[in-house]
């Protein structure tokens, strides 16, 4: 992936065209004191911060892959004034989806790609991170979201 675009919408410095961003990880997840390991796949506002808005837990690649790919077609789009890329009827959404992604030179959270902070690649991201995310559950409260950054070899 090349360097953020900078895009200025709605007061916020975004990385690229998408506004949000997921990836998909190996972690685990926190319940009552409780760790179970589990496919985790993190949203994030794909602003300069990349602040995570949402934590999912899958018990298994499969079904996250298949969420992402009813789901990531989705991701609003800043040239399309916050609405998805507009898909022809007739066509395959996710393959629509992959060959934009593609064309402008953008990682799918299927392909293993990590969105991180600038401070810890100045890409943007890379695929040497795979296991560093928990989900802390409380019953009282908010998922809490944390993230491991260390690259995993």
């Amino acid at each position: 992936m090349s360097k953020s675009l900078n895009i200025k919408y709605e007061g916020e410095t975004y990385r690229d065209d998408r506004i949000f961003v997921m990836n998909l990880s190996h972690g685990k997840i926190e319940k009552n004191s409780k760790k179970y390991s589990k496919f985790i796949l993190v949203t994030f506002r794909n602003s300069i911060k990349l602040v995570a808005t949402r934590g999912d837990y899958f018990d298994n690649k499969e079904d996250a892959e298949e969420y992402i790919k009813k789901n990531e077609h989705e991701t609003p789009l800043i040239s399309q004034n916050g609405k998805p890329l507009s898909i022809p009827e007739n066509e395959n959404r996710w393959e629509f989806w992959s060959n934009w992604l593609k064309k402008n030179k953008l990682y799918s959270a299927i392909t293993g790609y990590q969105n991180v902070p600038y401070r810890y690649n100045s890409e943007g991201g890379d695929f040497k991170r795979d296991n560093y995310v928990t989900l802390y559950y409380h019953d009282d409260g908010p998922v809490i979201i944390n993230e491991d950054m260390t690259e995993k070899k």
